[in-house]
């Protein structure tokens, strides 16, 4: 859950996964969709599916002994196989995360950026890691760089490497590591149509490859006459708009109920009661929020949601 998310971001959905799913037979158990639900929000759906496939993978085999064992596993790569194995089991592997890209970079007075920081990095930590209790050591590195060689302004007189450090000897240790420049935004417009038949709304999964790939939603697209040639003839109401962010793109979303006259059949029709039962990443979730305020503000009730356009994000 921590990979490209914020603690305080965190702490309340661990919470109730662990509450859930308390050991890895409860989550192998477990239907995908169920986990899917409680991960919504968190953004990067697919970190949820692969600890599904993960769980069910240590259920069948056992947890697995050595850092080739843990790489094998769904969603487990380098920095995760490392931290495991050495904290866990005091196997002398190195683990480097962005402190302590940090903390080389500084000390070693290295410029690098990016990629080519980071194998540098992971080659010095491989480098220096000792056979006498990796774990305590790894974990010390990370502490390091998230409290004392801090982004923008390390705490040199507090830092335990002060006189070995090149950054400080030099002078410019807040001007390392090199940052590379930020990409350019993409810009897109999407529109997503609410489609009603009767008392029931009709949702459909992301297929592979999609965008929230296994989640229900919407019909969701950037071209109206795609969603107009899935939909047949119906009777289109906006509903209103929101931006919405997913990495580095940037996202107006038009929402519209479209009012349909018989059932399509690619879509699965729900009530809106049922709704909670269906994984669905927030701009979907707030799509549906937009056309709850709507039919509150209709019946006279105060709304559940500011209508005014409003930036989301999700990963």
């Amino acid at each position: 859950m921590l990979q490209q998310t914020t603690v305080a971001t965190v702490v309340p959905y661990f919470e109730r996964w662990m509450e859930r799913f308390p050991t890895v037979e409860a989550l192998a158990q477990a239907d995908l969709d169920e986990a899917l639900a409680l991960w919504a929000g968190l953004g990067y759906y697919s970190r949820c599916k692969r600890l599904w496939l993960a769980a069910r993978s240590v259920v069948e085999s056992g947890w697995p002994p050595t850092i080739a064992g843990w790489l094998a596993l769904p969603g487990v790569g380098r920095y995760t196989a490392a931290a495991v194995t050495s904290i866990a089991m005091g196997q002398a592997n190195a683990v480097v995360d962005g402190n302590v890209e940090r903390v080389y970079s500084r000390l070693c007075g290295d410029d690098s950026a990016e990629a080519v920081l980071k194998k540098k990095a992971w080659a010095w930590a491989e480098s220096v890691i000792p056979s006498n209790a990796p774990g305590e050591w790894n974990e010390a590195l990370m502490e390091l760089g998230a409290t004392v060689c801090r982004p923008g302004a390390p705490q040199c007189s507090e830092c335990p490497l002060q006189t070995f450090c090149a950054a400080r000897l030099a002078g410019n240790s807040a001007e390392l590591p090199r940052r590379a420049a930020p990409s350019a935004p993409v810009l897109l417009q999407h529109h997503i149509w609410l489609p009603k038949w009767e008392d029931r709304l009709g949702i459909l999964r992301s297929g592979p490859g999609e965008w929230w790939e296994g989640l229900w939603g919407f019909p969701r697209s950037p071209d109206p006459k795609a969603l107009s040639r899935l939909l047949g003839f119906c009777e289109l109401t906006t509903i209103g708009a929101f931006r919405h962010s997913v990495t580095r793109h940037r996202i107006h979303v038009q929402v519209a109920l479209a009012q349909v006259h018989r059932p399509v059949g690619s879509l699965q029709w729900v009530t809106d009661d049922q709704l909670h039962r269906f994984p669905m990443p927030a701009p979907q979730r707030r799509a549906l929020a937009l056309l709850r305020t709507r039919i509150r503000l209709a019946d006279g009730q105060p709304p559940l949601f500011d209508t005014e356009s409003q930036e989301v994000v999700d990963q």
